[in-house]
């Protein structure tokens, strides 16, 4: 037989035989096409350890507006973080106020600077005393989401609270590039909003089709269009990018990471991570807006006290919870927790019986947090800067839990939670010990945690207007502090402190590292 296809050859009741034939023929066509496919990795896949400093044309058209030098928007190309780095030094003339919103007893910190500190600084320092050029470059790290304006009007309380505290007229926090959002509901979860320094879209068919338009026109005129649109060409490269494996998992054992000799395995929670900074880099590398978002699910099942043997009294328990990386030691209590923390609702825990069994809780807490721009394939940023202050994902799981009194609420104990070991798609439960200060460990809590990605669609709006942006994308931090300012709001200021920081341990901000 000699491989070619003539009339008859493939007559016959033998199906195998058929089958053969028909592989043969095949095969040769599937073995061209596989090489192409490995020609054309290089030119669309990313490298893990290279990419690009640069800004979004976005950002540039943004940056344009504001500076009329170049020169000023190539300088602002890693972000301003260095300006941030210098500015929290002791000595800097940058004077730190803390905005406590909500509750009295129960309220959330927010670290505030003021707008008229940051322009004498730059005058100082980098624009040699030219006050327009100052307050362009502030203007460039807003755009940029650097830094995020806070006025009076966006606090939802008395004018006479602001006309008695000036600070809140003008005044910036800053914004972590892995800001983590507590979400108040499943549909929140792929929500639009401005997050971390990115504003994003809810993910929908004409995003996508929008997005993919001007490449397609321009390869093939109308007629490459219509066929595109009509076979769902851009749902169809979206899905095929979402499932593309990374260079680390197609080369095997190209991946393996070696450190004086010893194999080091990259964790779960660590490899779903640069897996999707990778699918980032390819939507990226494609000018296309598609970008994954992370999603903490968190669970609190059951709560044990083990100094009872013969089973837990009924108690009204609720828990604070939020997502920080490790080594922070900023508090979660009623007293200090950041804005990214979230409360849960007190629910009333029955009396269990038999000995030591335990009792239900029943609350769920969702977090989720952006997988930043201008990161590698590792998380870590370009801008060494950025990377000292904001060093990569929150890692842990921080936990206090609480009963609820009439008078004044009672601690249970509180707890760090290493989800290292959680992966994309899976989950981790167990039982988690409370430290309560002195009295040691009396209670744990049965957690369950899940982690998976949402896709979501940057902005690619051309309307650069601040109204259009908050309409289409609102500030997560804004609506938060807006809606707590609602149930009160006030600076601290304690007789005999100074309200400037002289210390570069950036940790001290409870907003501002998790």
């Amino acid at each position: 037989f000699d491989g070619s296809i003539m009339e008859g050859s493939l007559e016959g009741d033998d199906v195998e035989e058929a089958h053969g034939v028909a592989s043969r023929i095949v095969k040769p066509l599937l073995n061209w096409v596989r090489s192409r496919e490995i020609d054309i990795v290089d030119e669309v896949a990313p490298l893990i350890s290279i990419g690009e400093l640069r800004l979004t044309s976005k950002d540039k058209s943004g940056a344009k507006n504001s500076l009329e030098d170049d020169s000023q928007v190539s300088c602002m190309a890693t972000g301003g973080d260095a300006m941030i780095r210098r500015m929290i030094q002791g000595g800097s003339g940058v004077d730190f106020r803390t905005l406590r919103v909500g509750e009295a007893g129960n309220s959330v910190i927010v670290v505030l600077f003021e707008r008229q500190d940051a322009i004498k600084w730059l005058m100082t320092n980098e624009t040699r005393n030219d006050e327009a050029v100052a307050k362009a470059r502030l203007k460039l790290m807003e755009q940029m989401r650097v830094i995020e304006p806070i006025t009076s009007s966006d606090l939802s309380i008395p004018k006479s609270y602001a006309a008695s505290h000036p600070t809140t007229q003008s005044c910036y926090r800053f914004v972590d590039p892995w800001e983590v959002e507590a979400l108040e509901s499943r549909s929140g979860e792929t929500a639009s909003a401005a997050l971390g320094r990115g504003r994003y879209q809810a993910l929908s068919v004409g995003l996508i089709a929008n997005s993919c338009e001007k490449t397609v026109r321009a390869a093939g005129g109308l007629h490459l269009l219509s066929l595109w649109s009509t076979l769902k060409g851009g749902l169809t490269l979206t899905k095929a990018l979402c499932s593309a494996h990374p260079s680390w998992e197609r080369d095997a054992g190209g991946d393996l990471l070696m450190k004086k000799g010893f194999l080091m395995e990259p964790s779960p929670y660590d490899n779903s991570i640069r897996q999707h900074l990778y699918g980032n880099y390819l939507f990226r590398r494609l000018e296309l807006p598609q970008r994954f978002l992370a999603l903490v699910q968190v669970e609190l099942l059951d709560l044990k006290n083990v100094t009872s043997p013969s089973g837990s009294s009924s108690l009204t328990a609720y828990a604070l919870l939020r997502l920080k990386r490790q080594g922070s030691s900023a508090p979660l209590n009623h007293k200090a927790r950041s804005l990214d923390s979230a409360c849960t609702q007190p629910r009333k825990i029955s009396k269990s019986s038999g000995p030591n069994a335990p009792a239900s809780w029943g609350s769920l807490v969702r977090f989720r947090f952006p997988l930043p721009e201008e990161v590698n394939c590792e998380g870590r940023s370009f801008d060494t800067d950025r990377e000292s202050l904001f060093k990569g994902p929150p890692t842990c799981l921080q936990i206090t839990a609480y009963e609820k009194k009439f008078m004044s609420d009672v601690e249970l104990g509180g707890a760090d939670v290493n989800i290292e070991s959680l992966g994309s798609g899976g989950q981790i439960e167990e039982w988690v010990p409370l430290r309560a200060g002195k009295d040691g460990i009396t209670w744990f809590a049965r957690i369950r945690l899940s982690l998976r990605f949402e896709l979501l669609c940057l902005d690619a709006s051309l309307d650069y207007s601040e109204t259009g942006k908050k309409e289409r994308c609102p500030s997560v931090g804004l609506e938060k502090i807006s809606k707590l300012s609602r149930l009160g709001a006030h600076e601290d200021h304690k007789q005999g402190m100074k309200n400037s920081i002289s210390t570069p341990d950036f940790g001290i901000f409870g907003n501002m590292l998790y």
